[in-house]
């Protein structure tokens, strides 16, 4: 029952998030923008089985939002690398794996342009 409640009510809100604009497809996958091909494309998924593997998680539900949230608000570049924002531009830490000892770690200021 729950693996049928899940598929539904994902597939709903995944079928929202289209016509509200807010998927966007690109390469191969461009002609899913249209409502008529995503509809197709959505369709077998209604039929399949889904397996929904669910239970407590052992720390409690901070701990699951905490682990999640380190995957869904990753940035380009993390707020302990950046080093300076002024009129010159963004200046943060980088890795340049090509070498190796106290040189690999580098800085990199990226210059912003008024437009």
């Amino acid at each position: 029952m729950l693996s049928r409640l899940f598929r539904r009510r994902f597939l709903e809100e995944f079928a929202k998030a289209h016509r509200s604009g807010q998927l966007k497809f690109f390469g191969e996958y461009a002609d899913l923008a249209d409502a008529a091909v995503f509809a197709d494309w959505l369709a077998p998924l209604r039929k399949v089985e889904w397996v929904v593997y669910a239970k407590r998680p052992f720390a409690g539900p901070a701990a699951v939002l905490a682990y999640l949230s380190r995957y869904t608000h990753r940035v380009a570049i993390s707020n302990r690398r950046l080093i300076s924002l002024d009129e010159r531009g963004v200046t943060f830490l980088w890795k340049d794996y090509r070498t190796k000892g106290r040189t690999r770690n580098k800085t990199m200021t990226l210059h912003s342009r008024l437009v």
